[in-house]
């Protein structure tokens, strides 16, 4: 009895050791679940809905003021997709997109090379701690394992440019951001002729302005602060909280210090909210500037080739694309409370061309996590081209959101 006594508290005292480390390794994520704890039941009825592709087609038409979709197909345009596709939503990293029209435009105008270096450790220091800091970690890792850095850890813009489109690296799409240079947005934006689009600004400095623990005020009372702001004096703060962040040593390390052990400071509903004073767009500007961009008539030809190019890492990434596509390239974003992906596809099956923009915002935290997971917005627009079935769906949705909005101004 005293040997089974004794092997039953050794066994007790190894497992109590055991949970308790792994309690200590993942404490931040712990009490981050943990306080989120609310939050994390927001849209669960969605979840069992939507364990299908049909699932998330009714999801749609139940939450117009959440979802954009604008799907254009060049050679049959009365076969097109258009919901709630003039709303204006916060594009995330879709933003990347603006980023590397410019770094192509300087490229071909000979002010950038694509053979130009740069350094990787610069590239981190734009790296706020537990803000998407696996994808970083990520687009170093593919980098390293194509041989695309040197032994002075740099890597050549072009391909620091396929890294951006494939991983939305926030520390590489802001490095980038300053290479291009905060002079050049404005004229970009009038050569592009934007009328509902913002330009891109620094993912660091927008973070760190919705943070609360950063600036020391609750989440509800930056957006009232922030909101009322003009579009430029909006940006002009957005770029100083960005560049203190890099060269303001100080500031710097009261950031570092305080993001690696709370991040911003937020709750995921916080975080979710903030994202609404990110720049945005409309789903039907941006397909637009895709349709042109497939046209090779996006500022020239080369510039349209050369991004396209860019765009076409899941061809070589994604295992499975090549046997519905003859032609495929996107950028996805997948952040809290927003899911967001454009693309341009040639099928496989019709050899029809298709463009498009899809915006999942402000999306409740518990669905968020079921999409996010099983990676269904990027399924849901790669099916959108070249899937009869799930096209038809969508047209019935867009048909019905029709009929309701007729019906309303009757």
């Amino acid at each position: 009895m005293t040997r089974v006594l004794k092997f039953i508290g050794a066994f007790l005292g190894t497992a109590a050791i055991v949970f308790s480390a792994i309690l200590f390794i993942n404490w931040n994520a712990f009490t981050t679940f943990f306080d989120n704890r609310d939050a994390m039941a927001e849209g669960s009825e969605w979840v069992e809905q939507t364990y299908s592709l049909s699932g998330l087609t009714h999801y749609i038409g139940q939450n117009p003021d959440r979802v954009s979709v604008a799907s254009l197909v060049a050679e049959h345009p009365d076969s097109s997709i258009n919901y709630m596709e003039q709303v204006r939503r916060p594009m995330g990293t879709t933003a990347n997109f603006f980023i590397m029209l410019a770094a192509a435009d300087l490229i071909e105008s000979g002010k950038l090379s694509p053979d130009q270096t740069i350094s990787w450790e610069e590239v981190t220091q734009h790296q706020i701690p537990g803000v998407n800091r696996s994808e970083h970690e990520q687009s170093y890792s593919a980098a390293q394992n194509r041989d695309w850095l040197n032994n002075r850890d740099e890597i050549e813009l072009s391909d620091a440019v396929k890294l951006l489109a494939e991983y939305n690296d926030l520390a590489l799409a802001d490095h980038i951001w300053w290479l291009i240079g905060p002079q050049q947005w404005q004229l970009f934006s009038e050569k592009l002729s934007l009328e509902n689009t913002d330009l891109p600004l620094p993912f660091s400095g927008l973070y760190l302005t919705i943070s609360p623990g950063i600036r020391e005020m609750e989440a509800d009372e930056i957006y009232n602060l922030e909101s009322v702001k003009e579009d430029e004096e909006f940006r002009e703060s957005v770029i100083k909280m960005a560049d203190q962040f890099v060269n303001d040593q100080t500031f710097r390390e009261n950031t570092i210090n305080y993001t690696e052990e709370n991040r911003l400071g937020n709750t995921f509903i916080e975080e979710r909210n903030g994202l609404i004073l990110f720049p945005k767009t409309t789903a039907s500007e941006m397909s637009g500037l895709l349709r042109r961009l497939t046209e090779n008539t996006l500022i020239s030809e080369a510039l349209s080739r050369r991004v396209k190019d860019w765009m076409r890492w899941p061809m070589d990434r994604q295992s499975g694309i090549s046997r519905d596509f003859s032609d495929y390239g996107a950028i996805y974003d997948n952040r809290m409370g927003l899911l967001n992906g454009i693309d341009f596809g040639t099928s496989m099956y019709t050899g029809d061309t298709t463009v498009q923009a899809v915006f999942f915002d402000r999306v409740q935290i518990a669905f968020w996590f079921h999409m996010s997971s099983n990676h269904m917005h990027q399924d849901f627009q790669q099916r959108l081209i070249f899937d009869p079935a799930m096209i038809e769906q969508m047209k019935q949705v867009e048909s019905d959101h029709a009929g309701e909005q007729a019906e309303l101004q009757n």
